[in-house]
C-alpha cells in the first residue's frame, strides 16, 4: 500500500502468519513501513503483534556497494561499527553465549578501517565455508535508544552511509557467499561484492533469555514489537 509521509513517499507492507505457520507459536500481524524522506534517508519501521507468546526478530536484509552494484568488492569500504563488543560463535555459527570484547580482533571496527584490511584473518574452512565478517555486534548505547550504529564510506566517491537502529545489535556481512550471481543489467556479483547491516536482537537469543547482557526477544499478547532502522547517505 502506497503512502505519503509527511517527509516522503512511503509504501507500507503487510503480513499474517498463522498460528504454527513454520513451527511458531500463535498469529503474528507484522507490518513494514518503507519511505525514502527528502533528507536522503531510507528509513525502515516495522511493527509486529502476537496472539501468543513467540520469539520475533525481523531483519531487514539489504545488500550495499556505495561505489554502484557492478563496481567490484566493498574490500575498500571504510567501517565503522559502534560497538565494542560481540556475540562469538561456534563452528556451526551459532553464538556461543559469551559477549566479547573487539579490542585485539579482526571484529574491532570502533576506528575505521577497511573492510579488507582484517579479513585474511578469516580464512574459510575449506569445507562450504569461504571466510570473511558474518557476526553480530553489540550496539554500544542504552536499550531501545535510537542511536548510530554503523558508518560506512566508499573513498573513491565520497559516498557516506550511516545505519541508525534502535536496537541491541547489528549483523555485520561482508557477503561471503556471493558467487557470481548475475544481477541488474547483466553484472555478476562475485564474492563480497556486498556487504550488509542488518540490526536486529541477537541471534540465538531466545536460547539465552535471563543471561547477563542478553536481549529479550519473546512478543507476549498486549504487546507490540518495534523496530525501527535508517540509512542516512551524504558525501564527503
Amino acid at each position: 500500500e502506497p503512502f505519503q509521509a509527511e517527509d516522503g513517499p512511503g509504501l507500507r507492507l503487510t503480513y499474517v502468519s498463522p498460528d504454527g505457520e513454520e513451527g511458531y507459536p500463535g498469529r503474528l500481524r507484522t507490518t513494514v513501513e518503507y519511505v525514502l524522506s527528502d533528507d536522503d534517508e531510507l528509513r525502515v519501521v516495522t511493527e509486529a503483534t502476537a496472539s501468543a507468546a513467540t520469539p520475533v526478530n525481523i531483519v531487514h536484509h539489504s545488500y550495499w556497494n556505495l561505489a554502484g552494484h557492478d563496481a567490484g568488492t566493498i574490500l575498500d569500504h571504510e567501517l565503522v561499527l559502534r560497538a565494542s563488543h560481540y556475540t562469538p560463535t561456534d563452528a556451526t555459527m551459532i553464538p556461543t553465549g559469551e559477549i566479547a570484547s573487539v579490542r585485539g580482533t579482526p571484529f574491532d571496527f570502533t576506528n575505521a578501517k577497511t573492510i579488507g584490511r582484517d579479513i585474511g584473518q578469516l580464512p574459510g574452512d575449506g569445507a562450504g565455508d569461504p571466510g570473511g565478517f558474518d557476526m553480530n555486534y553489540v550496539v554500544d548505547g542504552g536499550a531501545d535508544e535510537f542511536r548510530l550504529a554503523a558508518r560506512v564510506v566508499e573513498p573513491t566517491t565520497g559516498r557516506v552511509m550511516e545505519v541508525w537502529s534502535d536496537q541491541p545489535g547489528i549483523q555485520f556481512y561482508s557477503g561471503n557467499f556471493l558467487d557470481g550471481t548475475p544481477g541488474k543489467r547483466g553484472a555478476s556479483y562475485p564474492i563480497h561484492s556486498g556487504l550488509c547491516l542488518e540490526t536486529q536482537v541477537f541471534p540465538d537469543a531466545i536460547n539465552r533469555q535471563g543471561e547477563p547482557g542478553w536481549p529479550n526477544t519473546v512478543l507476549r499478547p498486549g504487546q507490540i514489537y518495534r523496530h525501527k532502522m535508517v540509512h542516512r547517505f551524504s558525501v564527503e
